[in-house]
């Protein structure tokens, strides 16, 4: 019989980058959708890339995301990184089986995983909140109404309710200046302030990412 009843404990977080605007906490479930190529990858490294600074993080989807050339050239030390290819809702449960407590957990491409439905969703909040995990489910798509956010979210996620955070992130590019765009349609509590759009200049990481 689960305990229903616990102490409530204040959590510290991580931050992709300082001026992110959302910090994903312990025993948090959070939606991220980057609308372009450059945003996903900026994201998921610097994401993995401090999530190791707390402890082992693991990845998990369709097909890897992340590039050991670029985690090395982040000075990234990729020794607690583990990556599991998961191609089905009931895999990604699986694989969660064997994920440590209190650990981070990168999903990318989610919405594509077959079986993914209202009640494996709720297996997935279980799952985070009886071993405290980071768990933050990413997608990359060219294809997203910008005009529609809950009715997106809810296309893509089936249940944003059950989320921490959603956020949606784009970059631009203005006279060789690059920035990430960040809109905040829901934060925990704690974050409320961080509601709406945000705007973080990313100059010197997309040099690292793109080589140039």
């Amino acid at each position: 019989m689960p305990g229903f009843f616990h102490p409530v404990e204040e959590t510290s977080g991580i931050k992709p980058l300082e001026s992110f605007p959302v910090e994903f906490s312990r025993g948090s479930l959070s939606a991220v959708v980057s609308t372009d190529e450059l945003a996903g990858a900026l994201f998921v490294h610097t994401l993995i890339r401090e999530a190791l600074g707390e402890g082992k993080v693991y990845h998990a989807g369709p097909k890897r995301a992340f590039s050991p050339t670029i985690l090395k050239a982040l000075d990234v030390e990729p020794s607690n990184l583990l990556s599991a290819n998961v191609y089905s809702a009931d895999e990604l449960l699986q694989a969660l089986g064997y994920v440590e407590d209190n650990s981070t957990v990168l999903v990318s491409q989610f919405p594509t995983l077959r079986e993914v439905s209202e009640e494996k969703l709720l297996e997935l909040r279980k799952r985070v909140d009886e071993a405290s995990l980071t768990l933050i489910l990413h997608y990359e798509t060219l294809t997203f109404n910008e005009l529609d956010l809950p009715g997106e979210f809810t296309r893509l996620f089936i249940l944003p309710e059950l989320f921490d955070a959603l956020l949606v992130l784009r970059t631009n590019s203005y006279r060789g200046h690059h920035k990430l765009n960040v809109t905040v349609l829901k934060a925990p509590p704690e974050q409320i302030a961080s509601l709406g759009d945000h705007s973080v200049s990313i100059d010197s990481i997309v040099k690292v990412i793109t080589g140039r």
